[in-house]
């Protein structure tokens, strides 16, 4: 999976208790108030300089551990926390927020561990069940973040993002309709979540209601574009529609624009070369598809989709290389990818 945007207030969600001290540090008192002010780069260094100064004395540590993660470094962030829980190892909120860490590290296994560990000292939040959910969609496990992300969703039915990840998880298992039903409960709660509309739409495209599908791409499409933060898989994915619906010249416009947003990419590349590919401009096509393989080289459809180039242009031999390729990377199923 890829990184998971949006959860970052989790971090703020916790408490961690000061320890009792008879007189705070100034570069304490100031590095909380920059963390409360979210001035994230002299909170980190504000808040180490005090535990510097005097080492288990305050919740320095842990405080800079939430500076640490704003600030997208996570490595540094499992650091502080675990010195701090060396000292404070009932602390809850710490072993939850380590939890979050862990998750955000990649780390799923780790993550759950922690998880399990602090609800013994603390019954876990709505936003702990939907990181425990989120763990076991690293670990490809969907039955088992469906029943957490239910779960968060129950005892968080406000949390759009908890409904969205769940509508995630339920379109991974081809759950089309509960799906649905969670993207479209996502955007009423959240009327600019665009991620949710365009996952609404591919939801409808697992339905193939092909028409639905187009009108929830475009309104993605639209709330991005009004948030002044577009998204290209948006257009990438109703440039996917068209192409299969036949609709060349619309997906071929939609792709320049995703390449302005985002840079061109290797999915962009691959609608292009089908889209080539079906127009018999078979050179182009073939250009189009080795660009995608040269960042996705373990790609086994897009080595089948080279393979097909090949033999179209009689290079049968370099063809069969790439159905070989093919086999061995998706096996039996390679004869489906058409």
């Amino acid at each position: 999976m890829k990184r998971i945007a949006g959860i970052a207030f989790v971090v703020a969600c916790l408490s961690i208790p000061e320890i009792g001290f008879s007189r705070t540090e100034d570069a304490y008192e100031q590095g909380k108030a920059a963390l409360d002010s979210k001035d994230y780069v002299r909170a980190e260094q504000l808040l180490a300089q005090a535990e510097a100064q005097a080492p288990g004395t305050t919740n320095a540590s842990a405080l800079r551990a939430k500076a640490l993660i704003h600030l997208g470094r996570f490595d540094e962030a499992e650091h502080s926390l675990r010195d701090y829980m060396r000292r404070h190892p009932e602390s809850p909120d710490a072993s939850y927020l380590l939890g979050y860490v862990l998750f955000r590290e990649n780390k799923p296994g780790e993550s759950l561990r922690t998880y399990t560990a602090a609800a013994q000292l603390q019954r876990p939040a709505p936003s702990d069940f939907k990181i425990v959910g989120l763990d076991y969609v690293l670990l490809n496990d969907y039955p088992s973040a469906i029943k957490w992300l239910e779960r968060a969703v129950a005892e968080g039915p406000g949390d759009a993002e908890a409904v969205y990840y769940l509508g995630r998880a339920y379109y991974w298992q081809n759950s089309f309709d509960k799906a649905i039903t969670c993207f479209e409960r996502a955007i009423q709660l959240d009327p600019q979540y665009a991620k949710a509309k365009d996952n609404l739409g591919l939801a409808y495209e697992g339905k193939s209601d092909l028409k639905a599908a187009e009108a929830a791409y475009r309104e993605a499409i639209q709330t991005g574009t009004n948030s002044g933060h577009p998204n290209e898989e948006s257009y990438l994915n109703l440039a996917d529609l068209f192409r299969r619906t036949g609709r060349s010249a619309d997906a071929l416009a939609l792709l320049g624009k995703a390449d302005k947003i985002g840079g061109k990419s290797e999915r962009s590349e691959e609608i292009r070369a089908r889209i080539f590919f079906a127009q018999d401009r078979v050179p182009d096509a073939e250009a189009e598809v080795r660009a995608a393989l040269a960042a996705k080289p373990e790609d086994g459809a897009l080595h089948y989709l080279l393979g097909r180039i090949l033999k179209r242009e009689g290079r049968a031999d370099q063809a069969e290389k790439e159905f070989a390729q093919t086999r061995k990377l998706l096996g039996t199923h390679s004869s489906l990818l058409n």
